[in-house]
């Protein structure tokens, strides 16, 4: 009797964790993440609320549950941590899941390594709209000397995640990649319109600024990055909807 006794409690506690599995519960996430993610559009000039998924994704991928994982899966849950942060608004959480992520070595050209090479310049450009936000929308020329040369940074990124995809990326990674793109340098463009001091301001950074973008201006640039989304594509359909209004 005591041997089948301990036999039927071996038996229960294999059952618990096996329902504890880490495989299982990363399928989970990420069934919660997916469902999150292809419901957040983002607009220019403002953030909006973020999917309640993602609050769920960062609960479970907490640093020690993350460590459990197969080295493998580690890219993919950091990917998924930091992409939740940065929605949320944890910023410098998302930094730090972004970092380590690519220090987990994901996969060369895949979601995972586009992604997390993405996340600073996404985590720059909340940060910018944060702060312009609370100081009324409208920054002098002194004021927005720091936030051209944060822009200049988050494009590094930008350009970073570019050269990490290739042939294998999905298409959908890319029309990502490209319309965030589109995001910061709309947003871009709207700091410099709304600068104090006049059209003369904004004029003269705008002339500052065509070096660095071979000739063009940042609405040319975010309209040439629009370009690269096939039509019908939905991130290319807001994109066109937006663009509509200012060209």
């Amino acid at each position: 009797m005591p041997c089948r006794r301990c036999f039927l409690i071996a038996c229960l506690l294999l059952t618990a964790c096996s329902e504890l599995s880490p495989t299982l519960d990363l399928s989970r996430v990420q069934t919660e993440f997916e469902r999150a993610f292809r419901s957040d559009h983002l607009y220019t000039g403002r953030i909006s609320a973020a999917p309640a998924g993602y609050h769920q994704v960062m609960r479970s991928l907490s640093t020690a549950n993350i460590n459990k994982l197969d080295a493998r899966q580690r890219p993919g849950a950091w990917m998924m941590r930091a992409v939740s942060e940065w929605r949320t608004g944890s910023l410098v959480s998302a930094s730090a899941s972004s970092a380590s992520g690519l220090a987990a070595s994901p996969p060369p050209h895949s979601r995972e390594q586009v992604l997390l090479t993405m996340i600073p310049a996404l985590v720059t450009d909340s940060q910018i709209i944060t702060a312009w936000k609370a100081a009324g929308m409208a920054y002098t020329a002194e004021q927005y000397a720091p936030v051209e040369s944060a822009y200049l940074g988050a494009m590094k990124s930008l350009d970073a995640a570019k050269a990490a995809m290739d042939s294998s990326t999905p298409a959908s990674v890319r029309s990502y990649h490209a319309y965030h793109q589109w995001r910061l340098l709309f947003n871009w463009e709207t700091f410099v319109d709304t600068l104090n001091g006049g059209r003369s301001v904004a004029d003269q950074v705008i002339r500052n600024l065509r070096p660095r973008f071979d000739g063009h201006d940042l609405l040319d640039m975010a309209d040439i990055t629009r370009q690269t989304v096939p039509v019908g594509d939905p991130l290319r359909v807001i994109m066109d909807a937006e663009m509509g209004t200012h060209l």
